[in-house]
């Protein structure tokens, strides 16, 4: 359940590639309803498949959970 008030994804900036080292191969940047920009997903794109539509009006807290569905889901396919 998310907080009241917790920030939504209003826009996705950009899918990118995280900084040298991390454990993922992309990552999602976006725009939160309280005004701040930043980064909203990671996850290996060979295992897990995010698109913009995906992300739109979620909290961190929605996004955990999806990133966690979608991975589970692939492990066990």
């Amino acid at each position: 359940m998310s907080q009241p008030g917790s920030p939504t994804v209003v826009e996705v900036l950009r899918f990118e590639d995280p900084p040298q080292g991390s454990l993922a191969s992309r990552r999602a940047i976006v725009r939160w309803s309280d005004g701040t920009e930043g980064e909203a997903l990671r996850w290996c794109h060979d295992e897990v498949l995010i698109c913009e539509g995906d992300l739109i009006g979620k909290t961190r807290e929605q996004l955990r959970s999806l990133h966690f569905r979608r991975d589970r889901d692939w492990l066990q396919s």
